[in-house]
């Protein structure tokens, strides 16, 4: 099954979808809070079932080689990393949209689009984040109920320092969901060299290393070219989704697991209460 409903709706159709005992990938971010999405992901474990969220990112052609350039050492060990999830604002997204109501969504900008980078970061480094320090508001001139913008600092279990810049901010957009304008960004530095991920709009980075066997003598820009596709995500929304009805049929891991998503939540969460008190927050892992 492939759920694809309002934040407070999923976890109902999940459930549903277990009691049926049917594998699921849904729409991220699952639920409008990771308790809710945590005993979801409990209970289909329970059941042996596959689930898993739409965090298809992860398999663009870029991603994949990053986080093999990362495992390998490519980089050295890595220092830090930054993300940018950066579109349109939210007059151009129909403010009385479900997204903007707290009741619905859960959050704003963090769990619905930067979700993608926090993922990213997680996947790419294969750690978990432990503690947030975070800044967020609404600074759009529209009343909404939900953050549109927000700063956080992160510190994941192996050490590594990274941040993430999230907003609707930018002028000048087309109107719409689909039309939105982006400045996405996403850097991964390490001791012996770095890489760049510059846009949303294009599969390809930028890789500088001194690292032997990687060597490389100037910054390099490494492109890769999809098929046509109106699927969401493209082409890799294509693969994505072949690559979950495979795993529920043969019984591997879902692309990206159920537990994953859970984790991002725990991120935003974490965030959120940060901007709330204060302070640093611990994620719940």
């Amino acid at each position: 099954v492939i759920v694809s409903v309002r934040n407070d709706l999923c976890p109902d159709v999940l459930a549903k979808a277990i009691a049926f005992n049917l594998p699921v990938l849904f729409e991220k971010p699952g639920a409008v809070s990771s308790t809710e999405l945590r005993k979801i992901s409990n209970a289909a474990s329970a059941n042996n079932l596959i689930f898993g969220a739409m965090y298809q990112n992860r398999w663009k052609k870029s991603m994949k080689q990053i986080k093999e350039l990362v495992s390998s050492g490519a980089l050295g060990p890595i220092i830090a990393v930054e993300a940018r999830t950066v579109t349109s604002q939210v007059r151009y997204r129909d403010p009385s949209h479900w997204l903007f109501k707290k009741e619905y969504a859960g959050s704003g900008i963090l769990s619905w689009l930067a979700c993608h980078q926090l993922d990213l970061m997680c996947h790419i480094l294969g750690k978990r984040v432990v503690e947030v320090s975070a800044m967020a508001s609404n600074l759009n001139p529209e009343k909404i109920t939900v953050e549109d913008t927000a700063v956080l600092n992160l510190k994941f279990e192996s050490g590594v320092l990274g941040s993430m810049h999230a907003g609707y901010h930018m002028a000048g957009s087309n109107p719409g969901y689909a039309g939105g304008s982006y400045d996405n960004f996403l850097g991964i530095r390490g001791v012996g060299g770095y890489v760049r991920v510059p846009s949303a709009t294009s599969d390809s980075y930028e890789i500088y290393s001194e690292v032997d066997g990687c060597v490389t003598e100037q910054l390099e820009t490494r492109e890769f070219v999809s098929l046509p596709s109106d699927a969401y995500g493209g082409e890799v929304g294509e693969d994505f989704v072949s690559d979950f009805l495979k795993a529920s049929r043969d019984g591997l891991d879902a692309p990206v697991p159920i537990e994953d998503a859970v984790h991002v939540l725990e991120i935003v969460e974490a965030a959120l209460e940060s901007s709330e008190t204060g302070r640093s927050v611990a994620v719940r892992n």
